[in-house]
């Protein structure tokens, strides 16, 4: 299989290979709620199969993107395999994206899905199928620095579990890089257009969904509807999301994430900046609150991991079994971002070593016991 390539600028992009496997899994049930932010959110949810015990788990999926990108629509292929057809309910939801939302935005997004799902899901699933108390978090990229930070604020019930899947967990590591000098951009955009874009704070010009990498290039309009099971439509609008999102990955200057994504404007001083950048890197919070509870967390990345080290997850474990915090890592030497994508199911060489510890650890800390 085809690994993710990269274009001219070193931004990820869709390999021609990887095209059959962007596919909504079949089964599905959509719903919406308006969020406290007056935004509509969307929930996707596919009930359990091969049920266990009853009432069933849930596993709730944010997905990643770089903060600016990405969709609900088609978790990640090993999902379904890996918690669907092991007997919990898999659910997933969008948030507001960035520019016109700033990180803890997302944060308060994610949060509001998970406590409208743990009210909802009974009358949806039917009563008896699911036990709200019993969920877990699995995030990967930006997904996996939103579940690490849920962790730290949902506690009434908290996860049974999180799964932590290449994400960022220390703002820190991109606010302390030296600028660089960016390559020259092409694209339908250009440099003036798209930096005004990532100070545009107007909530009627929010997306909840978007294209997580080159889509756009590579999908009609028509195709992406039908693979994403969503009314996608290529407007302007859409597309400087698209391209915004590979604007600002490829410049990694540290300004503009205190723009985008900070939304560095509203802090009167830097003292009062810093302290909210540490507020969203779980990482600073769990050394610095030392007494702060944390639930069982499941690292899952790839050594050679460029948009977010292999060392923040390293940082992060260590940080929490030094606490007593049960962890479990797995790491693939020489693996790239989004390395996992390759695992469709069981028969996936790597599955035994990587996908199925993870598994067993989430089963565990669940309370599900398999014969």
């Amino acid at each position: 299989m085809a690994d993710i390539k990269k274009d001219e600028f070193g931004f990820e992009k869709l390999d021609e290979d990887l095209k059959g496997f962007f596919y909504a899994p079949p089964g599905y049930t959509d719903y919406s709620f308006k969020s406290s932010s007056g935004v509509e959110l969307g929930v996707r949810v596919w009930p359990a199969e091969n049920v266990v015990q009853e009432p069933a788990p849930i596993a709730f999926w944010t997905h990643g993107g770089g903060f600016l990108g990405g969709h609900h629509f088609v978790p990640l292929p090993w999902l379904v395999p890996g918690f669907r057809k092991r007997g919990y309910h898999l659910v997933s939801h969008n948030y507001r994206l960035a520019p016109q939302a700033a990180l803890d935005h997302q944060l308060a997004d994610s949060i509001e899905a998970v406590e409208w799902c743990r009210k909802n899901l009974p009358s949806i699933l039917g009563e008896g199928k699911v036990d709200v108390d019993r969920y877990v978090l699995v995030g990967e990229s930006a997904g996996g620095c939103l579940v690490t930070l849920m962790g730290l604020h949902l506690t009434s019930p908290p996860p049974r579990a999180i799964v932590d899947i290449y994400g960022l967990v220390d703002f820190w590591y991109y606010i302390n890089m030296p600028d660089c000098t960016p390559k020259q951009w092409k694209g339908e955009f250009t440099d003036e257009e798209l930096e005004q874009f990532i100070g545009d704070r107007e909530l009627n010009n929010v997306l909840t969904d978007a294209c997580c990498w080159n889509e756009q290039e590579l999908f009609p309009e028509e195709e992406i509807s039908k693979r994403w099971a969503a009314d996608i439509k290529y407007d302007r609008r859409f597309r400087m999301q698209a391209e915004a999102h590979q604007w600002r990955s490829i410049r990694s200057l540290p300004g503009d994430v205190l723009k985008a994504f900070m939304h560095s404007e509203r802090f009167p001083d830097k003292a009062e900046l810093n302290k909210f950048i540490t507020s969203m890197s779980s990482l600073k919070v769990l050394q610095e609150d030392k007494q702060r509870p944390y639930p069982p967390t499941a690292f899952l990345h790839g050594t050679a991991d460029e948009p977010v080290p292999v060392q923040q997850s390293y940082d992060l474990a260590a940080t929490l079994r030094e606490r007593g915090v049960p962890v479990i890592e797995r790491y693939e030497a020489g693996e790239p971002h989004v390395f996992d994508i390759k695992y469709t199911g069981p028969n996936v060489p790597g599955w035994d070593t990587t996908i199925q510890p993870v598994l067993d650890f989430v089963d565990e800390h669940v309370g599900i016991k398999r014969q």
